[in-house]
């Protein structure tokens, strides 16, 4: 009888803790899993993801290995353990489509299609080895892209002949045809990168046709079906990506513009492609934070631009759930000139302390789960965009909703192909 009170006891104190540990900001987590990953020291992350449909996942840079390696396993959890079934990568919404529909082999169709950084390092193949392999199993995790950047190989080659033909559905007149031929070549050009030095004129009669060719597409409010990638939908945002592409390459707007048509995209693909599914977005912390991209502005004065979480309406924002990742020190690649980076120093940093209990150097943060070590100094903060900006932490409550810290970033292996 006591023997059996005091086993009662003793479970009662374990489970006491492990409430305890659950609800703790604070996680260590493995930095080496094995092979036959079990995924239990995920679990918290899990149960602070809850019942959300979307988890965006982060990137300081787009050259951080370990970091990649980290987000493919979160991304492996999320499906297997949460029932998540749909991948959408900061790629080309043309290319990926055109890639993942005809079942074309990732791994080796990547390069020049998938963003480069994406397609290009090693830390990233055992994403697409892993989705190849399980496409024909239950509930296989779907991939899709949101970016409305159409810079890929497939959206050269395949774009306007594949518009040609959805329009040719559509009788017209001569006038009408004539319009429309005009319009694909000078869409053509943009993709072939020749449309950039146009007279102003030009550039009008470009955005107008834009425009007018929506009113071909009268894109039916549900398009659900094996079709869907070939549907009036899917063309209106690609036509809505390809007018951004000529407005911010003529300057007329800002860069970051493109986000509201990434969002756009982006809730597409939520709504009309995938309806239903549990999505996992991978891309840059600019784009998926939840107050926006750049802190500082435009120096040519343009207003600011929500981002793409911030574009998304607020009933998909309110299922959404952001998780950051970054690391304490270390090395990255910088993507645009291929040279690894030494992430410098900064005072206030919270990133060692918030590690410094994780034997393994890596750590998830419950943001939202109570105080943090070192949040009492007011000088707190964590690192920011490419580890050249800091966030005082209120700020970084607000950005995301929780953190996967690495003690030591290592530089992406990448190689051209």
């Amino acid at each position: 009888m006591h023997r059996c009170l005091r086993l009662a006891l003793l479970l009662l104190a374990c489970h006491s803790f492990a409430a305890i540990a659950a609800d703790a900001p604070l996680h260590p987590l493995r930095a080496d899993p094995p092979a036959q990953d079990d995924f239990a020291d995920l679990a918290p992350l899990g149960a602070a993801i809850g019942d959300r449909r979307i988890v965006m996942l982060d990137e300081l840079t787009h050259g951080e290995g370990n970091i990649y390696a980290a987000k493919v396993r979160v991304a492996r959890y999320l499906h297997e353990r949460k029932g998540f079934d749909l991948l959408v990568l900061e790629s080309g919404l043309f290319d990926v489509a055109r890639l993942w529909q005809p079942r074309q082999p990732l791994r080796a169709n990547a390069p020049g299609n998938i963003f480069y950084m994406y397609a290009g390092s090693a830390e990233v193949w055992p994403l697409y080895d892993w989705l190849d392999a399980r496409r024909d199993t239950p509930g296989a995790m779907q991939l899709a892209g949101f970016d409305g950047r159409l810079s890929g190989t497939l959206s050269r080659t395949q774009l306007v002949p594949q518009l040609h033909t959805r329009l040719l559905r559509q009788p017209r007149g001569a006038a009408a045809q004539q319009r429309l031929d005009r319009y694909l070549r000078q869409v053509q050009r943009l993709l072939d990168g020749q449309l950039v030095a146009v007279a102003a004129g030009e550039r009008e009669q470009f955005l107008a046709d834009a425009q007018w060719l929506d009113t071909l597409l009268p894109a039916l409010d549900s398009e659900h079906g094996a079709d869907v990638f070939d549907s009036d939908g899917f063309w209106r945002r690609i036509n809505a990506s390809l007018r951004r592409m000529a407005e911010v390459g003529w300057q007329l707007r800002p860069f970051d513009e493109h986000d509201p048509v990434m969002a756009g995209n982006l809730q597409w693909l939520l709504e009309q492609a995938y309806p239903g599914r549990k999505a996992v977005v991978w891309g840059h912390y600019a784009h998926l934070n939840k107050l926006g991209g750049y802190r500082d502005g435009h120096a040519r004065g343009f207003p600011p631009v929500d981002n793409v979480t911030r574009a998304l309406p607020a009933a998909l924002q309110t299922q959404t759930y952001v998780l950051h990742f970054g690391g304490a020190r270390g090395r990255y690649l910088d993507y645009g000139n291929l040279q690894p980076v030494t992430i410098g120093s900064a005072a206030g940093l919270l990133e060692p302390s918030l590690l410094a209990g994780a034997a393994q150097g890596a750590v998830f943060v419950d943001l939202h789960a109570g105080t943090l070590p070192g949040e009492a100094d007011p000088a707190a903060r964590l690192w920011g965009m490419d580890y050249g900006d800091t966030l005082p932490l209120p700020e970084a409550r607000q950005r995301f909703d929780g953190l996967l810290l690495l003690d030591r970033v290592t530089p992406a292996s990448y190689q051209a192909r």
